[in-house]
């Protein structure tokens, strides 16, 4: 098992409108998102291609309110993924810590941590900017 921990992310908002964000943000693409094309909004998630290569798709699996937002990712190379938002009240803003555990061979796990590990700090950028701007 491959565990990640993103940055934390320190948002501009309450915790209450991260929810609200993170159960609804694959309803569209987000715009800047790097490496991430083909986007398609799906009934409780998304299916997009990720620098041309793998194609994933991103359903809804668990929600706890105002506290942990929980996604299933599938690849098309037959690689899952549980994706996993906390959101810790901070003051008038909130903070958001992400997780990653993915099922892969212990062989292709340095190799699969470097490319994710590239993509994940973008990634929290970018929510962060959407939330924000929502």
């Amino acid at each position: 098992m491959l565990h990640l921990n993103t940055p934390e992310e320190r948002v501009s908002a309450s915790p209450e409108k991260v929810y609200a964000v993170l159960t609804r943000f694959f309803e569209k693409q987000p715009d800047g998102l790097p490496g991430v094309s083909n986007w398609e909004s799906m009934p409780n998630g998304c299916r997009f291609t990720v620098q041309d290569q793998i194609t994933c798709q991103l359903t809804l699996a668990d929600q706890v309110p105002n506290s942990r937002v929980t996604y299933r990712a599938e690849s098309d190379k037959g690689i899952s993924a549980d994706v996993a938002f906390d959101i810790v009240p901070a003051g008038e803003e909130s903070l958001l810590k992400g997780q990653l555990d993915m099922n892969i061979p212990f062989f292709l796990q340095g190799m699969v941590k470097g490319l994710i590990g590239k993509f994940l700090d973008p990634a929290m950028k970018q929510l962060k900017n959407v939330i924000e701007n929502s």
